[in-house]
């Protein structure tokens, strides 16, 4: 369904929660369908540990992170 799509950062910044350090993620995800005149983005964010923040950019696979998070609740839980 959303293979097409390409996931971005739009910004982000730091919070604490609980006295955990998390990073706050603002994406977009854009459709890159062939479809004419027809476009449907994905806006949202969404909160990780500050760590596996910086690791998922270091190794360079923060678009796969954000594209999991969008699928996992876009994806009905089993009962």
């Amino acid at each position: 369904m959303m293979e097409q799509y390409i996931f971005i950062e739009t910004s982000s910044r730091n919070i604490t929660e609980n006295g955990e350090q998390l990073r706050v993620v603002n994406f977009r995800g854009t459709d890159q369908s062939s479809i004419p005149n027809e476009q449907l983005n994905v806006d949202g964010s969404f909160t990780m540990p500050i760590m596996d923040y910086f690791m998922a950019g270091v190794e360079g696979r923060l678009s796969e992170v954000i594209k999991t998070k969008v699928l996992g609740r876009l994806t009905p839980e089993a009962e």
